[in-house]
């Protein structure tokens, strides 16, 4: 009976120390928590073990990373993490999948005819990576770093920004006026103030003309404003007026004075 407690104490030993050595053999005082790590452009990458195994307090302050090979550019880069004679390799992996962030400066621009204006001028971005801004056409799809207009007016545009790992923004609206640096008033001739006989035929138009130092002759654009009663003896006033392409407009007044003699 003796030896039969003797043996039994012994097995049990002998049990014991074959699971210690299965554990030892088989279990890894540390392991992977991932075989890739993802992180976005610009994101600080890691340098604690603690990020990227899961082991005891004590294995953690022993494990040495290897991250020599890693850049913080958009790419997949390998890494190592060691405890002793234990290399535990995996991936980290830079991606930029963030659109970038644009504003308008100010949503309405005013410049001068023949005047470049710049997408990248008007706006103001956020964003890790380079970028570039583009006025695009929403129809064709067309874009286009700046903008040139030839003649006055109101122009409407939309913007995007894409950066340089391809992401692209929503689009902006932004509306650009186009001032004409013409300011040159237009003349009117032919409109000296005149005194005719009661019942005396008279044409407000015949011998007036108007004159633009860009658009040449614009009689055509006169337009006038009152009316003379050549039966009633009176003094009148007719008010000419014309306007130029570039939105200038010249007004004169002219008397006619109809009497009875």
């Amino acid at each position: 009976m003796h030896n039969k407690i003797i043996l039994t104490i012994l097995s049990f030993f002998v049990i014991v120390d074959v699971g210690l050595i299965y554990l030892a053999t088989h279990i890894s005082p540390m392991r992977l928590k991932r075989n890739t790590f993802t992180f976005q452009y610009g994101e600080i990458i890691p340098t604690e073990a603690s990020e990227y195994v899961n082991a005891t307090d004590s294995v953690l302050a022993e494990v040495v990373l290897d991250l020599s090979n890693v850049s913080y550019e958009v790419g997949t880069y390998t890494a190592t993490a060691t405890y002793y004679s234990q290399v535990e390799t995996f991936e980290i992996v830079v991606v930029d999948t963030v659109q970038p962030k644009v504003v308008l400066k100010k949503v309405t621009w005013e410049i001068a005819i023949g005047e470049t204006i710049y997408a990248e001028d008007l706006i103001d971005v956020e964003d890790n990576s380079a970028t570039a801004a583009y006025f695009i056409d929403e129809d064709t799809q067309e874009t286009s770093e700046s903008k040139t207009y030839y003649t006055s007016g109101s122009h409407v545009e939309r913007i995007i920004v894409i950066d340089e790992h391809g992401n692209q923004s929503t689009s902006l609206r932004v509306k650009i006026t186009v001032l004409s640096s013409d300011t040159t008033l237009p003349i009117i001739y032919g409109i000296d103030d005149i005194t005719i006989r009661l019942d005396d035929t008279f044409d407000e138009l015949e011998g007036v003309s108007a004159y633009d130092e860009t658009d040449g002759w614009i009689t055509s654009s006169i337009e006038v404003e009152g009316v003379v009663n050549t039966h009633i003896a009176g003094v009148y006033e007719i008010v000419y007026s014309v306007s130029d392409s570039a939105g200038n407009i010249t007004e004169e007044t002219r008397v006619v004075n109809v009497i009875d003699y």
